[in-house]
């Protein structure tokens, strides 16, 4: 009995292909529904958090073999300076330093800085400066 009512209601609704016989005997393509202007702006959306992702991905995976290459330390600082008209150089750790003592190696660092700018920015010796002014 049960499998009398499973037959007729598969049989009530028959397989229909439209064919369309002006093109060649090709079978008809459905066209892709169009979307509204909502589901456009979603599918967007979609698409490019899904390029974002894939990048972040990309990123995440390329990580490991970017960590092999040799970093360099932030913290390493080379002082050149001459004494006695010796040029010396010193290489500092900070990451050692007290906040008093970069506080100081700083101000340090600026005055110098100035200095030599102000000292290199003139084209001319001092004595020439001293003629100008006569």
């Amino acid at each position: 009995m049960l499998n009398k009512n499973y037959e007729k209601k598969s049989r009530m609704i028959p397989y229909v292909r439209k064919i369309n016989l002006n093109n060649d005997n090709k079978s008809a393509r459905r066209k892709p529904p169009k979307f509204c202007l909502d589901c456009k702006e979603t599918d967007n959306c979609v698409k490019l958090f899904s390029n974002k992702v894939n990048k972040i991905e990309e990123l995440v995976d390329n990580l490991y073999n970017n960590q092999k290459k040799k970093t360099e330390k932030f913290s390493i600082y080379n002082a050149k300076f001459t004494l006695n008209n010796i040029p010396c150089e010193i290489e500092y750790d900070l990451a050692n330093f007290t906040l008093d003592e970069l506080e100081k190696l700083g101000k340090f660092t600026i005055q110098n800085f100035i200095e030599d700018k102000n000292s290199s920015s003139t084209p001319y010796n001092k004595n020439e400066n001293e003629n100008i002014s006569q």
